[in-house]
């Protein structure tokens, strides 16, 4: 099949994507000229781009629309049916890439937790044994969002010996064999967050949970507690995330997400010691790696073959 990347930033991996697309024709093209080169392709993967209507109006050929990862905010999944062409995305757990989003909230837990920027300082003025930090260790956490990357997290939280609340839109689901304390509806948010030391964001970005993490949210949290973001920026409120910070609601955030990707260098938001930032680097790893491209080919290989592809969104219905 004739695949077409879209991004230049594929071109870093070239190298990896080849030998596995060996059996197919790739390009890599820049967003800017993804309009004229659609046409070509009988298959896509995507970032997170805006991808709809223009652009399938021309690619007649096209079968398959790949997300390269889990979130679909930018796919039109229904302009995708009603052009005939599968829209897809890559299940997180198992890839690899739940793997890592939950690990990199461990990462921030711990930064904040051992007050490593602070640690940083009083080494190099030579100091030892300061400032203390606190242990994760039989404190509570409550992690919203209860997917696969929710999942992937509260196992390894539990692991650390920590004490899991859970808050779901969904709760008639079964959670009771994954031993957390408690679990609440999404409505009932900010009851779940009071007490927790560490509150993990693990939700998706949709118009319902967008804001999500907002001035009522911040303030039922406790003064000495941390909120985690690994999912979406946008879930959280900016200036109520800020007020929280100034006004000292909160005591440190750590996010692998934000509102504006890539960043302004000169955003305030990097430099503030009271939060730890990455580059959205969670699901950036290389069991993700190839677990990602593994996956991707393969649906390319089952679009190629006629027959339906794994972790579709617009499956055909009944007498399509």
């Amino acid at each position: 099949m004739k695949v077409l990347f879209a991004g230049k930033p594929f071109e870093r991996l070239i190298d990896v994507i080849k030998p596995v697309f060996r059996y197919h024709e790739i390009r890599i093209v820049d967003d800017k000229e993804l309009a004229n080169e659609i046409g070509w392709a009988e298959a896509i993967i995507l970032r997170p781009i805006p991808f709809g209507e223009e652009l399938l109006s021309r690619a007649p050929d096209l079968k398959l629309a790949q997300q390269w990862g889990v979130g679909v905010e930018g796919l039109d999944i229904e302009a995708c049916t009603r052009h005939n062409v599968r829209a897809c995305n890559v299940p997180s757990r198992g890839t690899g890439n739940a793997e890592g989003v939950a690990e990199i909230a461990v990462l921030h837990m711990m930064l904040l937790a051992r007050r490593y920027a602070r640690a940083r300082e009083k080494l190099l003025q030579g100091k030892i044994f300061t400032p203390p930090g606190i242990t994760l260790w039989k404190k509570k956490a409550s992690v919203i969002g209860l997917g696969n990357v929710g999942h992937c997290v509260v196992e390894r939280l539990q692991g650390l010996g920590m004490e899991v609340v859970g808050v779901n839109r969904d709760v008639s689901r079964g959670y009771k064999d994954w031993g957390m304390k408690a679990l609440f509806p999404l409505e009932e948010i900010h009851k779940a967050v009071r007490g927790s030391r560490f509150v993990i964001i693990c939700l998706a970005l949709t118009p319902d949970t967008e804001g999500l993490i907002d001035e009522k949210v911040l303030q039922s949290m406790d003064r000495d507690s941390f909120l985690i973001n690994v999912a979406r920026g946008p879930i959280v409120d900016r200036q109520s995330l800020e007020k929280a910070l100034e006004e000292q609601w909160i005591s440190g955030a750590g996010l692998d997400v934000l509102w504006e990707e890539p960043p302004r260098v000169d955003d305030p938001i990097l430099h503030d010691n009271s939060i730890t930032i990455t580059p959205h680097i969670g699901g950036v790893t290389d069991a993700s790696m190839k677990g990602v491209l593994g996956f991707i080919v393969e649906n390319v290989d089952r679009v190629a073959a006629d027959r339906m592809p794994e972790s579709c969104l617009n499956p055909p219905t009944t007498g399509q």
